[in-house]
């Protein structure tokens, strides 16, 4: 037993650390470990730069070119006596094992194989960290029983990658220390000589239990974040909405007075709706770039979030801590509460050229445009109360007639709103696809302005006596009243969509004045069907 013992020790002292057999015209390095020259010639053209310096792949010392391939004469006797001795009784391997070894021929994609297997590489059992190199489980324990390798950090299987991440870029030396200052792992070299010498080390360890303790809240902060940027992203597509909205309406609107002035200001009508659409383009522009900027901010925040998820189940201190510190370090900007756009003024510049009776009539004309974006209408949503001596079934958004079996000559039943109006510009908008008979307006203590329709007819009435009366092909279907208490008027519009096409949505029908009477409110007549505020 001892003689068995004796040659297994010797079998070991002459195997080569590269294919585990007897060496085979060995050669020795300047640190002293020796190999087959065929190993080592092997394992040096496997280097990704062949031509550069090699180091021994024990110990990793600087090998000498011009002496890397020195023979080991000694060496080289006792191996070719070993071999020549006769071989004791060898006993059999397990077939558990055989079998084992079989199934293992076979890689699967992804497995990180030995670095010093030349033939069939094996799948590594670890990767060692100062030799920089996989190695399979009979490898590994040929580089435990050296003593120079006793003390090598040992750790999973892991590719070059991964082994490169784990050293210091500056000295090459494994990061093992934390610096609290910066937020970095560093090696030991960078603790003495480098910038972080005079900064607050501690260990991975140390690092990796405060990280643990502060996880949960990074996380619950982070996606805090992520929540306040989707807010501020929705509310600016509300804002893009409503400038949208408030367009179509401001176009309506110079429409409407550019129709009063007919060819006179033809060509001014084309420059104040150009610098309107620009105004709008301008502002839609703003409200996208913040939108397309908190989603970037969003996505990366997002981001954070996966990769903070991914991170909670990593075990490697190193991994983690640097994964980890990464985060905390990229900066989260607070989130506005809310941000608006406001139309401007829209600019408009009269020729001097012009006849006086011109130009005081386009004065008072861009007076009036100027009024109309100085003060931005009011989408009023209203309520109303039952005022009328016939009865009207009404909630906060219908009304509809209780019955329909009362006089017509008494007038249609009607519903006042609550609020009253006295000064500003504001405009509400009335569903009637429901009904074929009801009235839209305002009323006074001394005067009613409504629109009507009756059977085929729109009719704009004022106080009983018709102002305009046109005959329609195609019912409108929802209808706008904006009431101007600085130029007293009440106008109706037709914005019913057409095929679709925002463009041709709005249509001016009337526009009468109030008399300068206030306050007045909002009134609601049906005689069938039912009216939906909108």
């Amino acid at each position: 037993m001892a003689a068995q013992d004796v040659v297994a020790g010797l079998k070991e002292e002459l195997t080569c650390p590269i294919c585990l057999s007897i060496y085979s015209n060995p050669v020795s390095l300047g640190c002293g470990h020796s190999f087959c020259k065929e190993c080592i010639l092997e394992a040096r053209s496997r280097r990704p730069s062949p031509q550069g310096p090699f180091s021994c792949p024990l110990c990793q010392a600087r090998a000498d070119p011009a002496a890397l391939l020195q023979p080991n004469v000694q060496l080289r006797s006792i191996a070719q006596k070993f071999l020549d001795a006769p071989a004791p009784q060898e006993e059999e391997e397990p077939e558990v094992q055989r079998e084992e070894k079989g199934e293992s021929s076979g890689q699967e994609d992804g497995v990180v194989l030995c670095d010093f297997c030349l033939q069939e590489p094996q799948p590594a059992a670890k990767t060692c960290l100062s030799c920089e190199a996989a190695l399979c489980q009979a490898h590994l324990i040929k580089h435990n029983t050296k003593s120079p390798s006793k003390d090598h950090v040992l750790m999973e299987p892991c590719d070059a990658q991964i082994l490169a991440k784990r050293r210091c870029p500056q000295h090459g030396k494994l990061l093992e220390c934390y610096c609290e200052t910066d937020k970095v792992c560093i090696c030991m070299l960078c603790c003495v000589m480098s910038s972080h010498k005079n900064h607050k080390i501690i260990t991975l360890e140390e690092a990796f239990s405060r990280a643990q303790s502060v996880f949960p809240e990074t996380l619950n902060k982070v996606e805090s974040h992520e929540a306040e940027l989707k807010q501020s992203m929705e509310n600016l597509l509300k804002q893009e909405e409503e400038v949208q909205t408030m367009e179509h309406l401001q176009k309506s609107q110079l429409e409407s007075l550019y129709e009063e002035v007919h060819l006179q200001i033809n060509n001014k009508k084309e420059e104040v709706l150009k610098a309107l659409s620009q105004r709008k383009e301008e502002q839609l522009s703003q409200i996208r770039s913040e939108i397309q900027k908190y989603k970037e901010v969003k996505d990366a925040v997002s981001c954070d979030i996966k990769e903070l998820k991914v991170l909670r189940d990593e075990k490697d201190h190193l991994l983690f801590v640097k994964a980890f510190a990464a985060i905390q370090a990229r900066e989260h900007e607070p989130v506005p509460d809310a941000d608006s756009i406001k139309l401007l003024t829209l600019p408009v510049i009269v020729d001097e050229s012009i006849t006086n009776n011109t130009l005081r009539f386009l004065e008072d004309f861009f007076s009036r445009v100027q009024f109309l974006f100085k003060t931005l209408p009011v989408h009023e949503h209203l309520t109303f109360t039952v005022r009328s001596k016939y009865e009207i079934r009404c909630s906060c958004k219908k009304v509809t007639p209780s019955s329909v079996g009362f006089p017509r000559a008494k007038g249609l039943p009607h519903v006042l709103s609550d609020q009253k109006f006295s000064e500003g510009c504001h405009f509400w908008e009335v569903d009637t696809s429901n009904a074929t008979c009801w009235k839209l307006g305002i009323i006074h203590q001394t005067f009613e302005l409504y629109l009507e329709r009756s059977h085929d007819y729109l009719r704009v009435i004022d106080s009983f006596i018709p102002v305009k009366e046109e005959k329609f092909t195609t019912a409108p279907k929802v209808i706008r009243l904006f009431l101007d208490c600085g130029r007293d008027t009440l106008s109706f519009y037709d914005v019913s969509v057409k095929d679709g096409d925002p463009d041709v949505s709005v249509r001016f029908i009337e526009s009468v004045s109030s008399s300068g009477s206030y306050p007045v409110r909002a009134t609601f007549g049906v005689y069938d069907g039912s009216l939906n505020l909108l």
